[in-house]
């Protein structure tokens, strides 16, 4: 595990350039599927519409990522000898320090996501199925970063494959304990659900298929495994961690989609037509734009032709004087 590492006389942090890598990852993948689209596959995004749509998401995410940990803190960092304000200012320190959740970067990046498909009128359940697709994959980086820093660690193990945290780490598992590698098995398992649902995707042009799929196999997958968690400041709800509250919900969505109800066609469609005109006039722009540029380069290369060959006369009718 390593939470730090210093390059360039700069203390950097492991899970940041986790999570940065995987947005790498995540906006080549959505990317290539926009460049080569399924051959069954419905009025897909521009590319730079999609990676636009997933800066928005990105900076939900984040928003999102800090206000559920906010909320599922409140309880864990009460301290009964503070009054009010002390306790607020704590809570700020706390939450401006570091912490995010999963659930709520996912809703947080949906919203953002979404208000960018609304605001620009790109294909609604194309685009969110083809993020929703790519979510495992960046899930999974972030994932090896929670076990890199040591938060969002498993509970005590001392069986195969357990996992010893150092005294340093930032993400407080505690130090010197055999704790269940939870993070990189769910690292393991979001990559076998990128694969599933990069399989069906790439077969079937059925809207909001991969976004039911992902939402419902993500949300009992996350059921599960919140048992075997063995960090405290997740929040809870009587017997159910907050996690596990949100994952019926999050099932229950991904099931909604699944059924299909007909006016989740008509959202999904809402855009087709008129942006398969006006990316058919952008297509068209920018082939006219190419031909320009082609046109000025043989120009200029024509011009240095005659140039040099004006040159060369030159330089020879000067021998011949």
């Amino acid at each position: 595990m390593l939470s730090t590492f210093t390059f360039l006389g700069k203390t950097i942090s492991t899970y940041a350039v986790c999570a940065i890598v995987g947005g790498v990852f995540i906006s080549l993948f959505c990317a290539l599927q926009c460049r080569f689209p399924r051959k069954k596959g419905g009025k897909v995004p521009d590319k730079q519409d999609i990676l636009f749509m997933l800066l928005f998401a990105a900076f939900g995410m984040f928003i999102g990522a800090k206000i559920m940990y906010a909320v599922t803190s409140i309880n864990f960092i009460y301290d009964g000898t503070l009054n009010f304000l002390q306790n607020l200012w704590e809570w700020v320190k706390l939450i401006a320090g570091g912490g995010l959740v999963f659930y709520g970067g996912l809703i947080g990046a949906a919203v953002g996501g979404l208000i960018y498909v609304f605001h620009y009128k790109i294909p609604v359940s194309e685009s969110v199925d083809i993020a929703f697709v790519g979510v495992p994959l960046f899930h999974a980086f972030g994932r090896l970063g929670c076990f890199m820093g040591g938060c969002c660690y498993g509970m005590e193990y001392h069986g195969l494959f357990a996992v010893t945290f150092p005294t340093k780490n930032i993400g407080g598992a505690p130090a010197g304990v055999e704790l269940l590698p939870i993070q990189l098995i769910e690292g393991g398992l979001n990559l076998i659900l990128w694969g599933i649902l990069f399989a069906v995707y790439r077969r079937t042009s059925r809207r909001w298929l991969t976004t039911g799929l992902y939402l419902g196999c993500y949300g009992v997958m996350r059921f599960i495994l919140e048992y075997f968690r063995g960090d405290m400041i997740r929040g809870h709800l009587g017997a159910l961690s907050s996690s596990q509250v949100i994952s019926i919900f999050i099932v229950l969505a991904g099931a909604f989609l699944l059924i299909k109800p007909p006016f989740a066609d008509r959202i999904g469609a809402i855009y087709d037509e008129e942006y398969a005109e006006s990316l058919e006039k952008l297509n068209l722009r920018r082939k006219e734009y190419k031909e320009t540029i082609k046109a000025r380069r043989e120009y200029h290369k024509q011009y240095l032709k005659e140039y040099r060959a004006y040159l060369k006369a030159k330089k020879e009718r000067r021998i011949n004087q």
